[in-house]
């Protein structure tokens, strides 16, 4: 039986960008930009030697994956594939808190 708390907290984003096809995004995002540079922080600072994973992806490429879980408008967060924030123009930013929690209160059901 596997150990479960070895297993990492995976937080992913995913941004304005890659390509489908013909299609291909050219522009940036600076919301996107701000939640890189918020969560590379934040995971730095925060979980410091934990078991956590930042990943970045483009949100074209995933664009199926992402609509699948109820997300549509990067920049998008899904902790360990699990929507936890997306974009909207009324709360441009993510609660950095309840990202803490969210993340402190996973690794308390591992152990």
């Amino acid at each position: 039986m596997e150990n479960v708390s070895n297993n990492p907290v995976i937080i992913t984003q995913y941004k304005w960008a890659g390509s489908w096809g013909p299609f291909k995004i050219k522009s940036s995002c600076e919301e996107c930009d701000l939640t890189t540079h918020t969560l590379r922080a934040l995971v730095e600072k925060e979980f410091e030697g934990k078991n956590v994973i930042f990943e970045i992806k483009p949100w074209l490429d995933n664009a199926w994956y992402c609509l699948k879980r109820g997300a549509w408008h990067p920049p998008i967060i899904m902790i360990n594939e699990e929507m936890f924030f997306q974009f909207n123009h009324k709360q441009p930013l993510f609660d950095k808190g309840n990202l803490v929690q969210t993340v402190t209160q996973i690794f308390g059901k591992k152990e």
